[in-house]
């Protein structure tokens, strides 16, 4: 068997739940004894997370051993105030230099920043908080689009999603491949989202829900109908507004301008339906609006950095053996019938 590896992740007041969660379930989907977690705070005791009457006991900073494979970092919204406590940050920066490799949740990329972990480092963390994170360290490059990164001995994640996206990159280093996919099994998630693959290529509800009035109902519509004209100008006449109202209100719901969040939403439909059906290729392309199959396969590289052939022969219905297949199509998501209303395209 091989040796326990050792995992540190710290918490702190209003540490996003999730944030901590996700990697330890990962972590835990490989089999008890494989890695053996801790969950430390400077002080001990428990700690609040971000959501109520859920808290998290840890062990004090003094009682964390000096061999730490992994170090991970969780984020949440506060980050942006733990950065200001000096105490954390120097223990941050300390266990740090015992870790053979450190890897930060969404913004807990600001933590690191702060004990100096990505002087000139490329870095990932969500997309709202790009700006801010290279405002605050002018010497770290935010990358705007992918899930996560490695750099060196430091990894970086996009939100809270991306966090189990990172971990299980973590496992397939430490343990391979089949391993890793093994545990994505047992958590019920794909395996595995590239690193390069874009943060936007499953557009979250909750980004939509941001959004208010009629651009929120503009999306929903826009969702039933990826084969109608969706150029800009028609969708700010839809909306009611002007082409740069519209552009100005999807950036700050989204992060998208609204040709990026179409081709977007085209790109998530497109890629359910190949990886949930046999339905032939030219034909999901010119249902989603892509127009023709090599349309769509340029679309499919620019947000998945995979083909549309890569993604069904990896994720589609005859990539999944027998029981897996069983399942999912008892729980209806992989009916080749199962085909959502499309408009026909505007004149």
């Amino acid at each position: 068997m091989d040796e326990q590896r050792n995992v540190c992740i710290v918490v702190y007041p209003g540490v996003a739940s999730y944030d901590v969660a996700g990697p330890v379930q990962a972590l835990r989907a490989t089999g008890l004894g494989t890695y053996a977690v801790t969950l430390a705070s400077v002080s001990g005791g428990l700690v609040e997370s971000d959501c109520p009457g859920v808290a998290f006991g840890s062990v004090p900073a003094a009682s964390v051993g000096d061999l730490i494979d992994t170090l991970i970092i969780p984020g949440g919204n506060a980050a942006l105030e733990a950065i200001e406590d000096p105490a954390l940050i120097e223990w941050v920066a300390t266990l740090a230099r015992r870790a053979t490799r450190v890897a930060c949740v969404c913004t807990g990329a600001f933590l690191a920043a702060k004990a100096d972990l990505l002087v000139t480092r490329r870095a990932a963390t969500h997309w709202r908080f790009c700006d801010e994170l290279e405002r605050r360290f002018p010497h770290i490059k935010a990358d705007r689009d992918r899930i996560w990164i490695k750099d060196g001995r430091i990894w970086t994640s996009a939100g809270i999603s991306a966090g189990v996206d990172l971990t299980l990159a973590l496992i397939e280093e430490d343990l391979g491949i089949e391993t890793a996919l093994e545990a994505a099994r047992e958590l019920v998630v794909f395996f595995k989202r590239p690193g390069g693959q874009s943060q936007f290529s499953t557009l979250l509800s909750g980004q939509i829900a941001d959004t208010k009035g009629p651009v929120r109902k503009l999306l929903a519509w826009i969702a039933d109908n990826l084969a109608a004209d969706l150029r800009a100008e028609s969708l700010a006449e839809r909306a009611g507004m002007s082409l740069r109202t519209l552009t100005r209100t999807c950036v700050a719901g989204t992060g998208m301008a609204p040709a990026k969040l179409v081709e977007t939403l085209r790109v998530q439909a497109a890629r359910e339906a190949i990886e949930r059906s046999d339905t032939n290729l030219e034909r999901i392309a010119g249902r989603y609006g892509f127009g023709d199959q090599q349309r769509m396969r340029r679309a499919f590289v620019r947000h998945l950095n995979a083909t549309p052939n890569e993604i069904r022969s990896r994720f589609g219905r005859a990539s999944v053996g027998g029981e897996c297949a069983s399942g999912t199509a008892d729980h209806g998501l992989a009916r080749a019938h199962d085909e959502p209303r499309i408009a026909e395209p505007a004149s």
